[in-house]
């Protein structure tokens, strides 16, 4: 189990609206998931048994009211927390009933006992191990509680002794193979009913809802049931569905629970289910000498111990652990891949250009002369080439130099005389410079720097503009040129690392602005400048509801309003009042960025994630820029599943875009236009321009679709 938080913001709300959110998240967190669709699907499978169903719902209801009036706080009622456990002890107790037929007097008692001790327990365990290891008890909880319900059991009325039941052809299908009948009633055995139809069910409800969760499982049941077998264990019914929920519930956390899914989190998965069934045989052996069955505790035990281990790391690696549980992991698989896509240099020290004029990148990385081995990352800039015995002929001397970065002045040489045009100083390679421990951690080197025109003193405070001195010709260098790198450590000579620049245009058959990038030998490149209006326009953007009229060309219109406000970091957040949709937005640096959408093309928000995914705030008319979105959102339902499917582990399913700004009349318009050899769904934008106005935000959209139909939307009235 992962703790699906929710922070506790519907104040008032009664405990019955809190309960009947609640209930059916007690039951999807089962497979790791906050969807209410989803559990309101598997409460209904466990009242295909009323007599373990009905038990299980009213320990769960009797859970949240004793909290609720306890004082405990009320989103863990919401979201299915303080639920989870007690709803599995009391399924439990509901299956021991079955086996020693109670009393009604001695049935009620152990229930009352069943969901006060499962809360309790439940919460002091979630607490403890939360507090000293960082991660979720699980159902650890709920088994403590049940071991000690088993013994009270065999103490009482001696060993648990199901009675014998004739399967029925209805729940246990003769006509599927045998591996298949232990596969599904796996799935029925995680709601207590081991049965074939539960289990059908049960899988058919995961695989609408998460095909990769499904996709985990049934790859975890196949390792574990191949595991078994090696040791000569029957596969099928009577060999594995004692223990094969733990299978499926190790490949679920391990797939796709606590990591993004991806394919190292099915290799983790594969190799936690084989740790899981060996460890299943062995307290299986264990356990069978008190009389208790091993029950979910191989599960418990060897997802908890290496999620723990795995927190230890010191860097991700390949396995992403997932930043939000409980929502759906192809979301955040499409995200993950997407930001790696779109976002590739997100790692990577970013550096503004040192200078405030155009330059030639006259050396890139790994260049022919002096960027090799240990100081291969480095760029050379020179202006407009130029052959002259005199160094004030050459464009680049005695201009400007900038602080490419915020930090402080940790080194700095000012004496070395400058050379003349050809010739060379070997002896002071670095000539002139100053080193800059960047606030990002990285120490910047910027060298041949004219002599004695430093103008910034050791210990100083710089930001990025800040004027460090003039472009000379110092050190190792014939003509006059600025050298730059980042390098690994602040000792003068120390090898160099890779970096990006960012925030520049490059000049070729047309402009292209580069959020970030490494700028290859020869280009000619810019700061770009800043539009002061329309950064103005999108950081204004006021919450509120905007409503859109919307008209597709062959007559259809319809209206759909947006909610705009701020999450917890700021960034801004649209969702949809007439569909499930939504999407994020927020401005750094001057640009303004959309990320996890969420729905599909029913919602013009999937049309805007596409038209405004990325908007640099410049003042470059003529200039043009690229960013990839998604199209998950324009394909069909069977199409989407399929791609959520395999996303994960042959990558997304992106279209490029290049974009440009038009301004007119005190609003600016971004045009976009997919890429001629992308190959997209009749319903996904050729073309999309979004007008946008002062603190108004989208006033106006227009999509030419493949299908050769014309979409637009038109602003009604926006309320703040």
């Amino acid at each position: 189990m992962i703790s699906i938080p929710e922070r506790e913001t519907a104040r008032g709300q009664t405990l019955f609206a809190a309960l009947l959110r609640g209930l059916p998240r007690a039951y999807a967190v089962l497979f790791f998931s906050g969807n209410g669709r989803l559990g309101w699907w598997l409460l209904a499978i466990s009242l295909l048994s009323p007599d373990l169903g009905l038990v299980g719902l009213a320990g769960a209801v009797a859970a949240g009211a004793l909290a609720w009036a306890l004082g405990y706080d009320r989103s863990g009622v919401r979201n299915g927390y303080l639920l989870f456990n007690p709803l599995l002890v009391c399924l439990t107790l509901a299956f021991l009933h079955r086996c020693y037929h109670f009393e009604i007097q001695t049935y009620v008692l152990l229930w009352c006992a069943s969901v006060v001790g499962g809360f309790f327990v439940s919460v002091a365990m979630q607490t403890w191990v939360g507090f000293h290891f960082g991660i979720s008890a699980h159902s650890l909880p709920a088994m403590l509680v049940v071991y000690v319900l088993y013994f009270l059991g065999y103490s009482l009325f001696g060993i648990a002794v199901l009675p014998y039941e004739a399967s029925s052809e209805w729940l246990d299908p003769s006509f599927l193979p045998p591996f298949v009948q232990s596969l599904f009633q796996a799935f029925g055995a995680m709601l207590f009913q081991p049965h074939v139809t539960p289990g059908i069910l049960v899988f058919i409800g995961l695989a609408l809802t998460s095909p990769l969760s499904t996709l985990m499982a049934t790859m975890a049941f196949v390792v574990g049931a191949t595991t078994l077998a090696r040791f000569g264990i029957p596969l099928g019914p009577e060999g594995i569905t004692w223990c094969g929920f733990n299978f499926l519930l190790t490949g679920i956390a391990l797939g796709t629970g606590y990591f993004i899914p991806s394919g190292a989190s099915l290799l983790l998965a594969a190799a936690g289910v084989f740790l899981c069934a060996l460890t299943s045989l062995a307290l299986a052996a264990g356990l069978r000498y008190f009389g208790l069955p091993a029950s979910a505790l191989p599960y418990n035990l060897v997802v908890l111990a290496l999620v723990y281990a795995l927190r230890q790391r010191c860097t991700a690696g390949a396995l992403h652990p997932s930043p939000a549980p409980g929502a759906l992991p192809e979301s955040l698989a499409r995200h993950e891949l997407i930001n790696a896509r779109r976002f590739p240099h997100l790692k990577t020290p970013a550096l503004a250009l040192p200078c405030a004029a155009e330059r030639t990148v006259t050396q890139a990385f790994h260049g022919a002369l002096t960027h090799r081995g240990a100081w291969s990352y480095a760029l050379d800039f020179e202006g407009e080439h130029t052959q002259s015995a005199e160094l004030a002929d050459y464009a680049i001397w005695d201009t400007p130099v900038l602080s490419p970065c915020a930090g402080w002045v940790t080194s700095i040489a000012t004496q070395v005389a400058d050379n003349a045009p050809g010739a060379n100083n070997p002896d002071e390679n670095w000539g002139n410079y100053v080193l800059i421990y960047s606030d990002a951690g990285f120490t910047v080197m910027l060298a041949h720097l004219k002599k004695e025109s430093i103008t910034v003193a050791l210990g100083q405070r710089v930001w990025i503009g800040t004027p460090l001195g003039l472009c000379g010709n110092s050190g190792r260098s014939p003509v006059p040129h600025l050298h730059l790198h980042v390098q690994t450590t602040a000792q003068l000579g120390a090898p160099t690392r890779p970096f990006v620049l960012k925030h520049y245009i490059e000049h070729g058959e047309q402009p292209v602005f580069h959020v970030t990038g490494v700028p290859a030998l020869g280009a000619h490149i810019r700061p770009a400048k800043p539009h002061a209006a329309l950064g103005e326009a999108l950081y204004g953007w006021l919450p509120g509801e905007y409503r859109y009229r919307i008209t597709v060309e062959n007559g259809a219109t319809w209206e759909e309003t947006f909610v705009l406000d701020f999450d917890e970091s700021g960034n801004y957040r649209l969702r949809s009042r007439r569909c499930e949709a939504s999407l994020t937005a927020f401005l750094s640096e001057g640009v303004f960025y959309i990320t996890n959408f969420i729905g599909n093309d029913h919602s013009l928000l999937a049309t805007i994630a596409v038209g405004l995914a990325r908007v640099p705030c410049i003042a470059e008319p003529a200039a043009v820029w690229h960013d990839d979105a998604s199209t998950a959102p324009f394909f069909t339902s069977a199409a989407r599943w399929f791609r959520d499917l395999i996303e994960p582990f042959f990558g997304p399913f992106l279209a490029r875009y290049t974009y440009c700004l038009r301004e007119k009349a005190g609003t600016f318009a971004i045009h976009a236009t997919a890429a001629k050899s992308a190959r997209l769904p009749a319903h996904a934008p050729r073309e999309i321009t979004c007008t946008l106005a002062g603190r108004r935000g989208i006033i106006a959209l227009e999509s030419h679709l493949f299908n050769g139909r014309t979409l637009r939307a038109e602003l009604l009235a926006p309320s703040h």
